[in-house]
């Protein structure tokens, strides 16, 4: 296993070594053949050496509510709000772009699509990071949503992309007691993965803060394991905003 990764890794691409790396830490975390994660780890930072450039000195990971589906008994984020939403984030991007930041989000319809459209619009770069690959990942969150599908697939066309898995779910070796969520496992990817590519990390978050125990990998989620880990910056826009006007 140590040669596979050895052999996988380009010199040239550290960011990519940053993202194998922070998913083998994720494991090492859960008790996982933490031994063979240091061996691995040694081994290919060897070979690469010390990162010169390629640290950014500031990433910023966003997360925010999806859409509101037609059901939901309490409005967070009503379809017809999405302007003001756009407002709110662009005003926050704006703030962050002159500190020449890079942005790491999913692409749940709502607010993850908004933000990387925004960011296209602004000159910022931003990179979708799925826990799944991209067809799994729209036909498990956009099921009738078309329009947002469509934006979806637009911005996979021009931005880059990576994923956790190879399939949906867990992998086989991953099931079991105490179970580990995909959504919540792809959260803590990105997390590890911004944490150890930048100097400064922020986790910028249109949430309503209340949802903390809410649905595994949720927006809550994110920002629990983000003060957990001591080293990323909070900035929350309210998204109780979206419904005063």
């Amino acid at each position: 296993m140590i040669q596979a990764y050895k052999n996988a890794v380009v010199k040239s691409t550290r960011f990519a070594w940053n993202a194998a790396k922070g998913q083998l830490e994720l494991f090492a975390s859960l008790g996982i053949r933490a031994e063979l994660v240091d061996e691995i780890v040694q081994q290919v930072e060897a070979i690469l050496g010390k990162p010169k450039d390629e640290v950014e000195k500031h990433v910023v990971i966003f997360a925010g509510h999806q859409i509101d589906e037609p059901d939901r008994g309490q409005p967070r984020f009503p379809a017809d709000r999405e302007g003001r939403a756009r407002e709110l984030i662009r005003a926050k991007l704006e703030q962050l772009k002159g500190e020449g930041v890079s942005v790491l989000a999913s692409a749940a319809p709502g607010s993850d699509v908004i933000c990387h459209e925004l960011c296209r619009e602004l000159g910022v770069k931003s990179t979708i990071c799925l826990p799944m690959p991209p067809d799994s990942y729209a036909s498990e969150v956009y099921r009738d949503l078309d329009i947002w599908r469509s934006r979806y697939l637009e911005l996979t066309r021009h931005l880059p992309l990576l994923q956790l898995s190879d399939r949906p779910g867990l992998p086989n070796w991953l099931r079991g007691e105490p179970p580990i969520d995909p959504w919540e496992r792809g959260n803590q990817w990105v997390l590890e993965m911004a944490v150890t590519r930048a100097d400064k990390v922020t986790l910028l978050v249109l949430w309503d803060g209340k949802d903390l125990s809410g649905k595994p990998g949720g927006t809550g989620h994110m920002v629990r394991i983000g003060r957990q880990s001591g080293a990323v910056d909070i900035a929350h826009i309210d998204s109780s905003q979206l419904l005063s006007i």
